[in-house]
């Protein structure tokens, strides 16, 4: 007697939503930056108080960085992002993912709408598949006239302790690299705040600002003052909460410049 062999069956519960292959170009980005990215969106309007998007939306971009396709499907992420259980979880019966894809797309959308119109880095979840697309966004230079100065005034610590003061003075430091890597030679340290020269008829602005730290808590207050008119052009709060280590600076230091860099092209559009 002949043994007939018949194919396994493929459990279709493993597969991503498209099975032909998606187009996504994570592998092209540092991962530092892609999570600089995403920790940006995060920490948006949109995203902070939306716990279960912002853990989908953490989880798929992972994924995206480390090409784990089959961890994409719509029976994965209920499992690995909604704790749905893997003896009675069935996708026919339970929409939570397609419902959670839906409202990420939205908020993504909000975002790239308004603050995060100029980012460097997006996201996007296009329609049939649930793996990120992560594009790269053509940024205009800021182009201001070549008397224009920003000059970083030092943080200063409105908290008792050395911790905070500490902490300020870091910041200090990973703002005014930033800032540089991002507007050149238009910015003047805070090692020439108040030397005469740059009292000066040229147009300026102030970058200055508070830092309040209670515990694992950071509030960070910036102003930018428009030296020609004697008042604040800019204003802006930004919060972190987590260990006070280098990391948290850069973070911050980060929203800081991308808020600011708005501002600017804001400015520029306007104009």
């Amino acid at each position: 007697m002949s043994l007939m062999f018949l194919p396994k069956a493929i459990d279709t519960k493993f597969l991503p939503v498209s099975v032909e292959p998606i187009s996504y170009n994570a592998t092209t980005f540092l991962p530092k930056d892609v999570h600089l990215a995403l920790s940006l969106v995060l920490a948006s309007q949109e995203f902070h108080k939306a716990k279960r998007t912002s853990r989908l939306l953490r989880f798929l971009v992972e994924k995206s960085l480390t090409g784990e396709v089959r961890e994409t499907s719509e029976y994965a992420i209920g499992i690995g992002v909604f704790d749905r259980d893997p003896a009675t979880y069935s996708t026919d019966h339970d929409p939570i993912v397609r419902v959670q894809i839906g409202r990420l797309r939205e908020k993504l959308k909000a975002y790239y709408a308004v603050k995060g119109a100029h980012t460097d880095i997006s996201f996007d979840i296009p329609l049939g598949s649930y793996m990120p697309l992560i594009h790269k966004t053509v940024v205009p230079d800021i182009v201001g006239p070549p008397e224009s100065l920003l000059t970083v005034v030092p943080l200063l610590s409105v908290s008792s302790d050395t911790q905070g003061a500490v902490f300020t003075s870091g910041l200090t430091e990973e703002l005014t690299f930033q800032l540089f890597k991002m507007f050149g030679t238009k910015i003047v340290p805070p090692l020439f705040y108040g030397v005469s020269d740059l009292a000066s008829p040229k147009k300026r602005h102030l970058l200055e600002g508070s830092i309040r730290v209670e515990g694992v808590f950071v509030r960070a207050a910036l102003r930018l003052i428009d030296v020609e008119k004697s008042s604040i052009a800019w204003a802006e709060q930004f919060d972190h909460k987590g260990p006070l280590l280098i990391s948290a600076q850069q973070e911050l230091a980060s929203k800081m410049c991308m808020a600011l860099k708005l501002h600017f092209l804001s400015i520029t559009a306007t104009c």
